[in-house]
């Protein structure tokens, strides 16, 4: 304070009063300069915070939405679905005039097909009642952002959790049996053993051995890496002295709270000790780098049921599931999936669609292609069975319909952006043959319609979703 007073004396001795009093109103203007400037500062930091708070928001009820209209489309196809089988049931045709009639693959266009909304695309070439409502909704939508939905089916990969066996215990019971025909009827022999095959899928956990499936694991992924090695000669001599054991220990240990593991002690992360949510959980494993997890993530995924599609299985995966089989063995599969053949090269390469629905019926029909056209299981049956006991053992069902999807939501309002995933299953209904009453474990019957006014029964009572979400967060 007494220097703040001789510098005024200074100022005023030097300046005179006038100067001095100049000087006090330069000073007290860039004080509150400084003063508001920071109060402008921190209320457009506010204010931008609060917008992006509302974009947030919008952004999240808009994935909401999206994900809404992704349950509708999945629905959609299977009451589509339900509706051509009871159809051709009706008239008595086989599923191979059905799929000449209604191809599987336009069905599940209803489904496969990603869309964003509004659309943006060129409309000029579409009909013109078509063009004016797509218009028309562009004008009258009045959404804000962009909504982008992709659903992509989940069966096409060995699930990491099908070596546990409280995930192999959600599959149907085995009763017996059966082997059916090109319409999807079966006959049931009585015998009980461990494959049940059906036109859904083979249920196979009767038989399950949890040691066995982890040994087979073990060796598909160690088959892998020898077929890698083959392949990239780089990988070969980075990955020369790793140990496929130890990831192995650390994937069992992860995932079953059973597993007891001798490496605990060098994990710096603590063992879940539960299935697995996603395949990213991988990164988690101390014997996990980008590499390796890049290699295993075309084959796995993570879910609840070990249903793998035959008619959507990928490369990779079908190779680590049949190892007998050859590159062009393969090759040829996939040929026959997509109608391509001797007289007719160009489909499925750009050409014309298929005139016949080349997809399985049923896995009987995958088992019956596979024992003529693969070298390994034509020259003796018994391999056969034993390939469809090391299947049950691995507690893994060989399904033709699809029934588990991964569903993405991309929501972007202004610069903000929320993407939401999710895993839906299709829970088999009582019209579903082989299928145990259409129920699966632990679930009840729907309730018997009750009387109305009048003493009536309603005969339209409304019908329980067969949508199942097993996994739903945002990213």
């Amino acid at each position: 304070m007494t220097y703040y007073r001789k510098l005024i004396e200074t100022l005023r001795n030097r300046l005179g009063k006038k100067g001095v009093a100049l000087f006090m109103v330069l000073a007290a203007m860039a004080t509150l300069a400084i003063f508001v400037g920071e109060i402008t500062y921190v209320s457009q930091i506010n204010q931008k915070l609060a917008y992006d708070r509302l974009d947030n928001i919008k952004a999240t009820a808009l994935a909401k939405s999206g994900f809404r209209l992704a349950l509708l489309r999945i629905r959609a196809y299977s009451e589509l679905k339900k509706t051509v089988g009871d159809l051709a049931k009706k008239t008595g045709a086989s599923a191979a005039d059905v799929g000449n009639v209604v191809p599987k693959g336009m069905i599940e266009k209803i489904w496969a097909e990603p869309i964003t909304i509004p659309f943006s695309g060129d409309i000029s070439g579409l009909p013109g009642t078509i063009k004016d409502a797509l218009l028309k909704f562009r004008k009258d939508s009045g959404m804000e952002g962009k909504l982008y939905i992709s659903i992509s089916p989940q069966s096409g990969k060995i699930n990491l959790n099908s070596a546990i066996e409280q995930v192999a215990a959600l599959a149907p019971p085995t009763t017996g049996t059966s082997t059916s025909s090109s319409t999807g009827t079966g006959t049931s022999t009585g015998t009980d053993t461990s494959t049940n095959t059906n036109p859904g899928g083979t249920n196979t956990t009767s038989g399950f051995n949890v040691d066995q499936s982890r040994q087979a694991m073990t060796d598909q992924i160690k088959a892998t890496f020898a077929k890698k090695s083959e392949d990239d000669e780089t990988f070969r001599d980075a990955y020369r002295s790793y140990r496929i054991e130890d990831l192995m220990d650390d994937i069992f240990a992860w995932s079953d709270l059973t597993y007891t593991s001798t490496r605990s002690q060098n994990s710096t992360i603590p063992y879940k000790q539960a299935p697995f949510y996603d395949v990213s959980e991988l990164h988690f494993l101390s014997t996990m780098d980008d590499t390796v997890y890049d290699l295993l993530a075309s084959q796995f995924t993570a879910g609840v049921t070990s249903n793998i599609n035959v008619n959507k299985i990928q490369d990779a995966v079908l190779a680590a599931l049949i190892p007998q089989m050859t590159k062009e063995e393969r090759k040829k599969f996939y040929d026959f999936l997509s109608g391509v053949s001797e007289d007719n090269p160009t489909q499925g390469s750009g050409g014309p669609a298929p005139e016949t629905d080349n997809s399985f019926k049923t896995a009987d029909d995958f088992y019956k292609y596979i024992g003529e056209k693969v070298a390994y299981f034509s020259s003796n049956t018994q391999k056969m069975t034993d390939f469809k006991a090391s299947l049950v053992q691995r507690g893994i069902n060989l399904i033709t319909e699809e029934s588990d999807f991964i569903v993405r939501i991309e929501a972007t309002v202004q610069q903000t952006k929320r993407v939401l995933e999710a895993k839906v299953s299709l829970l088999p209904t009582s019209g579903d043959p082989g299928k145990t009453g259409g129920l699966l474990p632990g679930q009840t019957p729907a309730p018997t319609p009750a009387p109305v006014s009048g003493g009536t029964i309603d005969t339209n009572p409304i019908e329980r979703s067969n949508l199942k979400v097993t996994q739903l967060r945002f990213l």
